[in-house]
Order: structure tokens, then sequence, then C-alpha cells
């Protein structure tokens, strides 16, 4: 599967076909709610209808430490 364009989640549907498999994305695919900063995507939970993301944190971003760490975590 090759990475996307950044997908604004906030966008029109796409929440709901994360939430119902028509939509899949990679571990790392850049997001972005709203007008927001780019964020990296982890997974997503169906059934609890939850998104896990790393947000950007200050001035640096999102590391690939934090990424890692919430790919480990989750």
């Amino acid at each position: 599967m090759k990475f996307q364009k950044t997908i604004d989640l906030w966008a029109s549907g796409v929440i709901e076909a994360l939430e119902n498999g028509n939509l899949r994305l990679q571990k790392g695919q850049w997001i972005r709610c709203g007008q927001s900063k780019k964020s990296r995507f982890v997974q997503v939970k169906p059934r609890s209808k939850t998104i896990h993301a790393v947000h950007p944190k200050g001035a640096e971003g999102v590391s690939t430490k934090r990424f890692s760490e919430a790919c480990k975590f989750w």
C-alpha cells in the first residue's frame, strides 16, 4: 500500500470511511485535523471508534521518537 497525500480527517465522510474500513491508512501516514499542522496516523479501532495519531508538539513537530513510542504503546 502506498502513502497518500495528507488526509484531512475532518473532511466530509473521512472518519466514517476509516471506521467502516472503506479507507485504510498505513502507520505513519500524514493526516490533518482541519486546518491544524500535520499529524501522523497510528491506527484506528473501529469497535471503539477511536483514531490514534501523534500530533505536533511545539516547534519540533512530530518527532520520530514520539511516533515510535506511540506505535509501541498502541
